[in-house]
């Protein structure tokens, strides 16, 4: 039925839903109120399946017992601490509960799953997300300024005027320019490989030349390079089936997200919010003098 997929009614569900919890765990029991302490049936269940589930047997009667008494002195303490108002102004105690609410909230605003339309349109909304980047094949001949100082830039053009008049009988066109710890070819090479290598400089240039060229110099941060751009391979666009199981992740962790987002909005419209700005430093000093 459409109507059990409309957001204002998952709104209510899950206000009531807190409201309800809210309730369960704010409510003092009996023997908050006295120095009693009662540990129920359900507790020590939870500790013997809690053991279980770490140590793969049940515990023996000491170490459940060892887990009893953990389980007092944990309480002890924690109320002790209440009663002490230790829980106020704790911005530790404050980021914990904060996060207890996100999880509480993570887990009742599960979003439903998503069909396949929804999956294509979210692939299209994203597809920088999911698509390959194109591949570089280049050569690259180096000139190192600290060798020839003023002479690089010039250097470098001769060098490219022979490389461009030798065409493809220049075997290697690295040998023509300075050493570098990095190889003269690349083959398919992303940008982020290649800015990793050479540069971001080096990396922006290199994706906007033509292929079958010999251009430059161009600038990196080792110096100066003339590069022959040979290939760039496009790769496919995205392949659904292929992308399915992971669109549906992705999809299903930013619809979350923004349930969340969601739902604090409605949160925070309920508080009157004041944000108090600090006294400049010529105000501060003036307030100080009256006061004195």
């Amino acid at each position: 039925m459409k109507f059990l997929r409309e957001p204002l009614l998952h709104f209510l569900l899950i206000g009531a839903a807190f409201f309800i919890i809210y309730n369960m765990v704010s409510r003092p029991g009996p023997e908050t109120d006295s120095k009693s302490i009662v540990v129920g049936a359900a507790e020590i269940d939870w500790m013997k399946a809690s053991f279980q589930q770490r140590w793969n047997r049940p515990p023996v009667p000491a170490e459940l017992d060892g887990m009893i008494e953990d389980y007092i002195r944990e309480t002890i303490l924690y109320r002790e601490a209440l009663a002490l108002g230790l829980d106020k102004d704790d911005g530790v105690i404050r980021r914990r509960l904060g996060m207890k609410m996100e999880f509480l909230a993570g887990d009742l605003l599960t979003p439903e799953a998503p069909d396949d339309e929804q999956l294509k349109a979210y692939l299209e909304a994203h597809r920088e997300r999911y698509q390959d980047p194109p591949l570089y094949t280049f050569t690259q001949v180096y000139f190192d300024p600290g060798k020839r100082g003023d002479a690089t830039i010039a250097d470098a053009e001769s060098v490219k005027a022979q490389l461009i008049a030798g065409g493809e009988g220049v075997d290697d066109p690295g040998s023509l320019g300075d050493s570098l710890m990095l190889e003269s070819a690349y083959a398919d090479k992303d940008e982020r490989e290649i800015e990793r290598l050479f540069g971001s400089v080096f990396a922006k240039t290199i994706v906007g030349l033509a292929p079958g060229q010999w251009q430059g110099p161009l600038p990196s941060g080792y110096g100066v390079h003339l590069v022959y751009l040979s290939k760039v391979y496009q790769p496919p666009a995205p392949d659904f089936s292929r992308l399915r199981n992971q669109l549906a992740e992705d999809w299903t962790q930013d619809k979350s997200k923004e349930l969340k987002e969601k739902f604090f909005a409605g949160l925070r419209d309920q508080y009157s919010i004041v944000i108090e700005q600090p006294a400049s430093a010529p105000e501060a000093a003036s307030a100080a003098a009256q006061s004195e």
